[in-house]
């Protein structure tokens, strides 16, 4: 999903994630300015909202970009009074707390949540080219029985996004922390999104044995932390056959399936590369079809 996805959402049907706020739509991508905020509302006191959306996890500079709408509007509207609404899919605790002590409501609006919310009003996702389902050749998963988990920690990762930026295209390289010589060229990879949002976000084809690299530029800005950055490190390339941001398998449903509930990453989630049995990734390899 773009992020356009949810602003259209959130701007056409404000009381599936706003209940009783009583929003009323002045507009979308308004001008402010030089500027453009996402969502104007009025609400049932009178109130200007102006909502602003992140896909993702909401990123520190976000809140400097929605006081520059308020200021913008308030000189246009002295006399209003205005509230900020700040909305992604995935909200650090801190970066909460410091928003909402500073005034700035924070919306965290999970991809299952725009899922069921969409699927609710029959709305239709506007599909960019990365997002699009199956991206590989063949259309079909890896033959390898082999498969392994990588996972994406999204107070340090947003794998999220990764996984719609055009720029990164097919391929992704992933740190090999655990397995390292069990982990080989021709391999299943699953890329597994933990927290809230836990689940299955793509499946990849290992196409390098692990070796020390470098992390291409377009990867790289999607660490939170400025360390994980720097330096080469042991990964593997991997290539994106089946993209499944749009629906996730979730962790909830993987727990309810036969033959699932005893995967590694359930037992102890901590870590970065899982192995998932042969029997485990027949299942989830029809779970998928």
């Amino acid at each position: 999903m773009l992020e356009k996805d949810i602003e259209n959402l959130i701007a056409s049907h404000p009381d599936e994630f706003f209940p009783n706020s009583g929003f009323t739509l002045i507009g979308q991508q308004v001008k402010l300015g030089k500027c453009y905020a996402d969502i104007l509302f009025q609400d049932k006191h009178n109130r200007k909202i102006i909502v602003e959306v992140k896909r993702g996890i909401l990123s520190r500079d976000a809140a400097g970009q929605v006081i520059e709408y308020y200021g913008l509007l308030k000189m246009e509207r002295p006399d209003d009074i205005i509230e900020l609404v700040l909305c992604a899919n995935i909200i650090p605790p801190e970066r909460k707390t410091f928003l909402e002590r500073i005034g700035i409501e924070c919306k965290e609006l999970g991809i299952n949540l725009i899922n069921q919310i969409a699927q609710k009003v029959n709305y239709q996702f506007i599909n960019a080219p990365k997002q699009t389902e199956i991206i590989s050749s063949n259309g079909g998963l890896p033959a390898s029985e082999r498969a392994w988990i990588f996972q994406a920690n999204p107070q340090r990762y947003d794998i999220i996004n990764a996984l719609a930026d055009d720029e990164i295209g097919p391929y992704m390289h992933w740190l090999v922390n655990q397995h390292k010589k069990e982990i080989v060229k021709g391999d299943a990879g699953i890329i597994w999104l933990s927290g809230k949002e836990a689940g299955i976000y793509a499946i990849t084809e290992i196409v390098t044995d692990p070796q020390v690299m470098e992390e291409p530029e377009a990867e790289k800005k999607y660490w939170a932390d400025e360390d994980d950055k720097k330096g080469k490190k042991l990964r593997v390339k991997m290539k994106i056959v089946k993209n499944l941001l749009n629906r996730p398998i979730f962790k909830e449903s993987i727990i309810q399936t036969n033959g699932l509930q005893m995967m590694s990453i359930l037992r102890n989630p901590r870590g970065t590369n899982f192995l998932v049995t042969p029997e485990e990734w027949n299942i989830i390899k029809d779970l998928i079809k």
